[in-house]
């Protein structure tokens, strides 16, 4: 008991750090696997359960270590907005960057902006359909001539699939539609 109380701030420090890098571990893995820095919810939600962790002992104690781990821990959570851990990411950066206007080509440069030909990730599956402006096609209030298909899927594009697609009228964007995994 008295090796306890002596080093009981030492204790509090291992246990802080493991929890800390066991919530940056769940970070980690919620960016590789749906691109969660991407999102600002992604940085309050980890910077709350940080909080949630440190706030009690640094009441209690004041220490400026408990500052120094909360602020360390989110910087490390934000350093994953700039690493591209799996194509999720680049895909969904894709999807934010089609805008309503858009021409086939402008969207077609920004996905090869983000899976360039012989990069990282290979480019997600792309097909084209349409074209023909005497057949329009109605998907909900939507009327469009035009669609472009993405199919991102590290296995099998027919399932556990993210896909983006992209409806055209007379050559401009009309609408996006995202579907996650």
């Amino acid at each position: 008991m008295k090796y306890i109380k002596r080093h009981i701030k030492k204790i509090e420090l291992i246990v802080e750090v493991v929890f800390l890098v066991a919530l940056f571990l769940l970070g980690f893995f919620l960016d590789y696997k749906y691109a969660a820095s991407l999102f600002w919810q992604y940085y309050l939600f980890m910077a709350v359960l940080a909080l949630i962790l440190l706030l009690p002992v640094y009441l209690q104690s004041r220490r400026k270590q408990e500052l120094w781990l909360f602020i360390g821990f989110n910087l490390s959570i934000f350093a994953l907005y700039f690493v591209t851990l799996s194509p999720v990411k680049p895909f969904m950066q894709f999807y934010s960057d089609i805008k309503h206007g858009m021409t086939i080509p402008e969207v077609q440069s920004r996905f090869n902006q983000r899976f360039p030909k012989g990069g990282r990730f290979p480019q997600p599956l792309g097909e084209f359909i349409g074209g023909n402006e005497d057949v329009l096609e109605k998907t909900d209030p939507v009327v469009y001539d035009q669609h472009l298909n993405y199919i991102l899927d590290p296995n099998d594009g027919r399932y556990n699939a993210e896909v983006v697609n992209v409806y055209f009228k007379d050559g401009k964007v009309l609408e996006v539609k995202y579907s996650g995994d």
